[in-house]
């Protein structure tokens, strides 16, 4: 479950339709798949940055599936040979992943997270905070974590699980961690909204 953020009014963007659901939207709301030179035979570009003839779908499951069922990525894409929509989300999934994993990097190095129970609730109590992370299976005493960042606006979402958070910060098992740097946040944010959105079945 994900917390809000409050952001800035951000320039309009150019429109895109997702050849999923037929509708059009903002770039900026829709992910970018092109032709791959080699099986699966569809990369997705998050970055707006490959060359090559592409194609834009929400990042929702089912957009995803109904672009894959009707045929209609292999129609834009000009014949691309036929993927499993599981393929796809699992390729979305691993590149959202790792761009988090990139921006907690970044937090890191700037000193600008906190790791572990004691250090996220120092920070909260100094009403500091920009975005809590607790584990889908932490325990003890992340519910009252969460109360007291929403307490304080700070945004909250619950992603992985204790060994993941933990595989990112080189340690057996973290339960949660809060980012102090708004930026930073912001863009975690995000990615994870889009991965919730994309395991969601609509």
């Amino acid at each position: 479950m994900l917390g809000v953020m409050g952001e800035k009014e951000r320039d309009r963007t150019s429109q895109r339709m997702c050849v999923g659901c037929g509708n059009r939207a903002e770039r900026d709301e829709l992910v970018r798949l092109v032709v791959g030179p080699s099986a699966p035979f569809v990369a997705v570009d998050l970055g707006r940055r490959l060359g090559g003839r592409g194609v834009s779908v929400h990042l929702r499951r089912r957009c995803v599936h109904e672009a894959l069922r009707r045929g209609a990525l292999a129609r834009a894409l000009r014949g691309v040979a036929e993927v499993e929509p599981e393929s796809v989300e699992r390729m979305i999934d691993e590149q959202l992943t790792q761009r988090v994993r990139g921006l907690l990097s970044s937090a890191l190095r700037i000193r600008r997270i906190a790791l572990g129970t004691e250090a996220v609730r120092a920070e909260l109590v100094a009403t500091r905070g920009d975005l809590l992370v607790v584990a889908e299976d932490a325990r003890g005493r992340a519910t009252e974590l969460t109360k007291l960042a929403t307490s304080i606006g700070c945004a909250t979402a619950t992603w992985g699980t204790k060994a993941s958070l933990g595989e990112a910060f080189l340690r057996q098992e973290l339960g949660v961690f809060l980012v102090t740097d708004r930026g930073i946040a912001r863009a975690i944010l995000e990615c994870l909204t889009q991965i919730e959105a994309l395991s969601e079945d609509e």
